[in-house]
């Protein structure tokens, strides 16, 4: 990436798209995505559908530009980031922190600057910090930025950044509002030099805050994804995921009061689960995450000849074949219609190798040049195996030796 940031960056991307001329935005309230659990628009509500689905699946159709997908996936061994979005909201967000410190618990707050506006939203900000915890970029006004001229984007991302910034902090994590991110959205927030930052468990804490059917009930008609024998449960569905996973990123709202009200049962619950606690910088949790090269770590389709170069999953291995009388292979892990992807790699499928089971592959593409990066291997059209997964058929171009 060419070494600029901000607006410099913006001049450059929209100069080379094509999208015309741009100013510094002003604030737009117009286009602002009211945050209040009453105020959700019905675009707000999709675009969280929108990050669950993405988020399950693991699947992107661009992974490196995606705003919800982390890049560590696994290997979580039990521990647990908590990260709290759209504050500061004194009155919530000092119980959440009273909780933290009761527990000895850092965090991370990804804020929205313009809530920075009284002396007691400043001095939220500042026992943030001084409590240790990480503070973070969640935009100005909590819009989704997926919609947004990249002029507006750059006002959004870089007016919060300085908020920060004059607290005495510089900021590392970025989180889209809903996880939505574009190709061209995401460049921009990199070239500031953030991480983006998603999230593995959602507890939809936003639909529990809601008044439809009572605060500490999740209605199937704000939020369909929240299990049935779960509406009632926000702390059973923040169990139930993290177990799941056996940990990870988990997605709080520190400006409701439900929030905050339900925080010690949360961690009391996960503690009581045999979960520990960590923050997203911590790199033995999240070494992808923190990792300036993703191509420091191994993935499906890395060249290997045995199977302690595929270490990113204990399910993963090397597939050795020959390769001109030189051992060959790259690493794969088996799959039931779905791969996961990775970002600034190329995009897998699966297939079948030996017609009874999956394996996960590369798809032909830029990351891999067209198959070229992995030795003895070409470039070969390949049905989906669907196995018993909902997945429909389809076929693609993948890398494979020949006769498999």
């Amino acid at each position: 990436m060419l070494n600029v940031k901000g607006s410099d960056f913006l001049k450059i991307l929209m100069f080379a798209t094509a999208l015309g001329a741009f100013g510094c935005a002003a604030d737009d309230s117009s286009n602002a995505t009211n945050d209040d659990p009453n105020g959700y628009s019905e675009d707000g509500v999709a675009a969280w559908g929108d990050a669950y689905e993405e988020r399950s699946s693991g699947k992107s159709d661009e992974p490196g530009c995606s705003g919800v997908i982390v890049p560590d996936r696994n290997g979580f061994g039990g521990r647990v980031a908590l990260t709290f979005d759209d504050g500061p909201e004194p009155a919530s967000t000092n119980i959440v922190l009273d909780v933290l410190k009761r527990h000895n618990i850092k965090a991370t707050f990804f804020i929205n600057g313009r809530r920075v506006d009284t002396d007691a939203d400043r001095a939220a900000l500042k026992r943030i910090i001084d409590e240790g915890h990480i503070l973070a970029n969640h935009s100005q006004n909590h819009s989704n930025l997926k919609t947004l001229d990249l002029a507006k984007v750059e006002s959004e991302v870089d007016r919060t950044h300085t908020i920060i910034q004059q607290a005495g902090v510089e900021p590392l994590y970025f989180r889209f509002p809903f996880g939505s991110s574009s190709c061209q959205t995401a460049d921009l927030v990199h070239s500031f030099g953030y991480r983006v930052t998603g999230w593995h468990v959602d507890s939809a804490d936003w639909c529990f805050a809601n008044s439809r059917g009572g605060v500490g009930y999740c209605d199937p008609a704000t939020f369909k994804y929240v299990p049935d024998s779960l509406r009632d449960d926000m702390v059973g569905l923040v169990l139930e995921q993290a177990q799941q996973k056996n940990g990870g990123i988990l997605l709080f709202h520190d400006v409701h009061m439900n929030t905050a009200n339900n925080l010690d049962e949360v961690i009391t619950r996960l503690e009581a689960a045999n979960f520990s606690f960590v923050n997203i910088d911590d790199v033995g949790t999240f070494p992808l995450l923190n990792s300036d090269d993703v191509n420091d770590f191994s993935f499906t389709g890395t060249p290997c000849t045995d199977n302690t170069t595929c270490d990113f999953s204990a399910n993963a291995s090397c597939l050795t074949f020959d390769n001109a009388g030189t051992p060959a292979g790259f690493c794969t892990i088996g799959c039931d219609g779905y791969c996961d992807d990775f970002p600034g790699r190329a995009p897998t499928f699966c297939v079948s190798l030996d017609g009874t089971t999956g394996s996960c592959v590369s798809k032909s593409g830029v990351e891999n040049r067209n198959c070229e990066a992995l030795p003895g291997t070409a470039p070969i059209l390949k049905d989906r195996f669907i196995g018993a997964s909902s997945a429909r058929p389809s076929t693609a171009t993948v890398c494979l030796p020949e006769g498999l």
